[in-house]
C-alpha cells in the first residue's frame, strides 16, 4: 500500500461550470488505483471560490473573512467530489489537520478542501501529505507541468521533465502569484515543500492518464525531488 495526496486545481473539474463527464472519470480512475493506503485529495475552489472572493472584497469584507469564504466553497466542492466517491470515500469533510489525520486511518479516501486562512490548498496538499507520510503530491492543473515560463503567455515556453525543489523556487519567482494566473506554488506551500521534500508531479489534470501514471509514481509531467 501506498499513501498519496492528489490536488485537484479547483478549475479543473469545478470551473465556470461542474465538469461531471470527468469527475466521473477520477472516480473510476481513484477505483482502479485506490489500494486501502492513505490517500487524500485535496480540491480547490476555483473560478467559484474567486468570484465569491471578489464579491467579499466590493462589499468590504476583510481580507480573512474573504479567505473564509473561499475555504467555504472548497469544501462543497469536496462534499461534491466524496458523494461521488461513495463508499470508497469518507463522507465527512475534514476541517482541521486533526480531523484530517483522525479520517485517513479508516482504510478510505480523504477528500479535503482548504483547512484555514491564509493557507492556499497547494499547502494543504503538502501539510497532507506530511501528516500521512505520503511518497508523493500529485498536483493535477489546466498545463501539462511546469515550464520554463508561463505557457499561456509564452508559446516558446519548454516542459521541464524533472527539476530539483531549488528549481521550482527559482522558477516560481519569475511567474505571477494573482488568482488565475500560471501559478507552480504559493509562497506557503514553497516553504511547506522545501521542508518536507516530498516529491511533486506536476500533471495536467484533463489527463487523467497522466494522472494515473503520476498517481502511480511513474513519469508523468514534471516530477520535482531531489
Amino acid at each position: 500500500m501506498v499513501n498519496v495526496v492528489l490536488k485537484l486545481g479547483g478549475h479543473v473539474v469545478f470551473g465556470e461550470n461542474v465538469d461531471t463527464d470527468l469527475l466521473n472519470g477520477y472516480v473510476r480512475l481513484l477505483g482502479e488505483l485506490y489500494d486501502g493506503g492513505r490517500w487524500v485529495v485535496v480540491v480547490g475552489g476555483g473560478e467559484q471560490a474567486r468570484r465569491y472572493i471578489a464579491a467579499a472584497r466590493k462589499i468590504g469584507l476583510d481580507e480573512a473573512t474573504c479567505d473564509e469564504a473561499a475555504i467555504k466553497v472548497t469544501r462543497l466542492h469536496a462534499y461534491l467530489f466524496a458523494r461521488a466517491l461513495g463508499d470508497l470515500a469518507v463522507q465527512a469533510v475534514p476541517t482541521t489537520v486533526d480531523e484530517l489525520r483522525y479520517l485517513t486511518g479508516f482504510g478510505k479516501v480523504v477528500v479535503s478542501g482548504g483547512l484555514q486562512a491564509g493557507q492556499s490548498t497547494m499547502a494543504v496538499s503538502i501539510h497532507a501529505a506530511s501528516v500521512i507520510g505520503a511518497e508523493r503530491v500529485v498536483v493535477a492543473s489546466d498545463v501539462d507541468g511546469v515550464y520554463t515560463d508561463d505557457p499561456k503567455k509564452n508559446p516558446e515556453a519548454k516542459l521541464l521533465p524533472r527539476i530539483s525543489f531549488a528549481q521550482l523556487a527559482e522558477i516560481s519567482k519569475k511567474v505571477s502569484q494573482r488568482a488565475g494566473d500560471y501559478q507552480l506554488i504559493d509562497a506557503v506551500g514553497l516553504a511547506m515543500a522545501l521542508r518536507t521534500r516530498i516529491p511533486l508531479y506536476y500533471v495536467n489534470g484533463n489527463n487523467l492518464e497522466a494522472v494515473r501514471q503520476a498517481l502511480m509514481g511513474r513519469q508523468a509531467g514534471t516530477i520535482v525531488a531531489d
